[in-house]
């Protein structure tokens, strides 16, 4: 069975298992101008068919539209307490709210495990009159075909990255390169050397670049230091674009 990747935006994905289950995670559609990122050529409808939303933090730029997805689809939610709490708050149901903490994980519809890891950053967020923060997340996701892939969520580089690689084998390996424009400066958790160390720990024979925008050269970099290391491919996507991914 194939299964098809499709960037949405920034560090959001579409996954669409060879058996038709569908799992967005951190879809940022919206965009930002302050922060120099464009808009997702996806509509929100697109994503209407989705059966599960993964949110790794409660960050603007991974949060994104993943409440309205949920509501418009039906969908199951997976992301922290903090998370949890604010979709709480704006309506969405308990029953379809997955609790993560790093080290659960949880089976859906038996299509697909999701296990939720640990990263070095932050969640800090707004939700009504209030701020929220928990703990931020990265997930290892396993699908039925048994295809693993993992999605950094926002990290800085830490060495249970290499554990995280000799536990769980994964095969694809979605990675933060860059950052968001704040005010004069950017901030980048992971720049791409150290992503592509990050990357080698892994052992993903796979890598799609995100977390940058489009009018920095960070997701080149990437790919020049991980073929410099001579271990894993590089694939740069752009927003909008699919690509398919054969079983192991």
């Amino acid at each position: 069975m194939t299964t098809r990747l499709r960037y949405v935006n920034f560090s959001g994905f579409e996954i669409i298992s060879g058996d038709g289950y569908r799992i967005v995670v951190d879809p940022f559609l919206s965009g930002s101008e302050e922060h120099g990122i464009p808009p997702s050529p996806l509509p929100l409808a697109d994503l209407d068919q989705t059966n599960l939303v993964l949110v790794s933090h409660g960050a603007f730029d991974h949060l994104g539209q993943a409440l309205e997805i949920v509501q418009r689809s039906g969908a199951m939610l997976a992301c922290g307490p903090d998370v949890r709490l604010h979709a709480l708050s704006q309506g969405i149901p308990e029953e379809r709210i997955a609790y993560l903490l790093s080290g659960c994980s949880v089976t859906f519809a038996e299509r697909a495990t999701v296990k939720a890891l640990d990263v070095r950053h932050i969640s800090l967020f707004r939700s009504g009159d209030h701020w929220l923060s928990g703990q931020p997340l990265s997930f290892m996701i396993r699908l039925a075909d048994e295809l693993t892939i993992y999605h950094s969520g926002d990290t800085s580089l830490f060495s249970d990255l290499r554990l995280f690689g000799e536990l769980h084998r994964p095969d694809v390996a979605l990675l933060c390169v860059g950052g968001v424009r704040s005010r004069d400066f950017e901030v980048v958790p992971l720049p791409p050397d150290e992503a592509a160390l990050a990357l080698e720990w892994l052992g993903a024979s796979l890598a799609i670049p995100m977390h940058y925008r489009p009018d920095s050269d960070a997701p080149q970099q990437f790919a020049a230091a991980v073929s410099a290391r001579g271990k894993a491919r590089v694939h740069i996507m752009t927003p909008g674009d699919t690509l398919d991914l054969n079983s192991p």
